[in-house]
């Protein structure tokens, strides 16, 4: 009987081992997939890549984004914000996501529509609108409701294109700076920025010690820069730009450095005016200040459309087949009105000649 027991306590250790062993496996960080060759920042400045071929994928656990939620489909804002008037008829943020897909967007297929450059200008004001939000919030995870790569009817979108992609650009770089500041002062803050760093150059830091480094100051993330990542120390110096004299005349690295000192100082008017509704989030922790990004968006669709409609002859939105219907239905219609308004004419003159002839016989009485 003692050996039935000591068996059954064997075999229940075991699985208990097991158990853990299984446990633990499904706990560990995955490994984050490999980024893009090049990191480019909301200004313009790239970052160089190191060679791609073998990249060794750091030890130390990095943020891992959330997979895009929002649908070219489906677009759509916030509620608060879709109830806001327009600049014009139709051009109420409601209005302009409605018209998503037949007046602008990727996917538009044959419709009489924005162009590419007019339609990427509107997605890029979705991005600022979402990435004010993550200032507010200072919580870059909220770029993840706008859709980002996609593939249809042979279009293809690159995550860079994207909405999602141009509000993880913005907020990362934006959001990182003031976590350099002192003024946002989680570390995912800074884990957001790493994420879109591809996994050669992760590879060369510790993002746990740049991170810390990062919270210290300028002075100390520089200098982790200058002993980690020498290469790229130059380029470091000219996209965070702690320093105007540093910049000389480099109009880049002076726009730079004055979002710097306005994210540093709290003040938002010291920020550039693309940065001033972010800046002002983030200091007041609200988003009432990017609606100001929604109206701009709601005053250049309206321009916009307004050029298509007198362009397209008022069939903006409609693909050629559409607008060829549409306009037999108006000729229809207005045949119609023509038949109806020749019918009463008619009748009406009847009427009259009636009441003349009639007012006549009287008169001869």
């Amino acid at each position: 009987m003692k050996k039935i027991i000591i068996a059954v306590i064997v075999v229940l250790a075991g699985a208990l081992i097991g158990l853990k062993y299984f446990a633990s496996r499904e706990q560990s960080p995955a490994a984050r997939p490999s980024g893009q060759a090049q990191q480019t920042a909301a200004e313009g400045v790239a970052l160089p890549a190191a060679a791609t071929d073998n990249p060794v994928i750091p030890q130390e656990s990095t943020y891992i984004p959330t997979q895009a939620s929002g649908s070219y489909e489906l677009l759509t804002m916030p509620p608060a914000i879709m109830g806001l008037k327009g600049s014009c008829e139709g051009g109420s943020p409601k209005e302009i996501m409605e018209s998503h897909g037949k007046v602008w967007g990727y996917f538009t297929g044959r419709r009489a529509s924005f162009d590419a450059k007019k339609t990427q200008e509107m997605y890029d004001f979705m991005g600022s609108y979402y990435s004010c939000l993550a200032a507010a919030r200072q919580d870059i995870t909220i770029c993840n409701d706008l859709p980002g790569e996609a593939e249809k009817d042979g279009v293809k979108v690159d995550v860079s294109m994207s909405p999602l992609g141009s509000c993880r650009t913005k907020a990362g770089l934006f959001l990182f700076r003031a976590y350099i500041a002192g003024r946002a002062k989680d570390t995912q803050n800074c884990m957001g920025y790493l994420s879109d760093w591809n996994a050669t150059n992760l590879a060369r830091i510790s993002p746990p010690d740049f991170c810390a480094a990062a919270a210290k100051g300028p002075e100390a993330i520089m200098a982790y820069t200058k002993e980690k990542l020498p290469d790229m120390y130059s380029m470091a110096e000219n996209l965070l730009a702690f320093s105007r004299k540093a910049c000389g005349a480099d109009p880049v690295c002076l726009n730079n450095n004055t979002l710097w000192e306005g994210i540093k100082s709290g003040n938002p008017e010291k920020c550039p005016a693309s940065f001033v509704p972010l800046c002002s989030a983030l200091v007041q922790k609200s988003q009432v200040p990017c609606a100001e990004i929604v109206f701009e968006m709601s005053r250049k669709y309206c321009v916009y459309y307004k050029e298509l409609v007198k362009g397209g002859g008022g069939f903006a939105g409609y693909t050629a087949d559409e607008a060829k219907e549409q306009l037999r239905e108006m000729m229809q219609k207005k045949a119609e009105e023509d038949r109806q308004r020749k019918e009463q004419e008619s009748t009406t003159k009847q009427v009259n000649e009636r009441v003349r002839k009639l007012v006549g016989k009287q008169s001869g009485n």
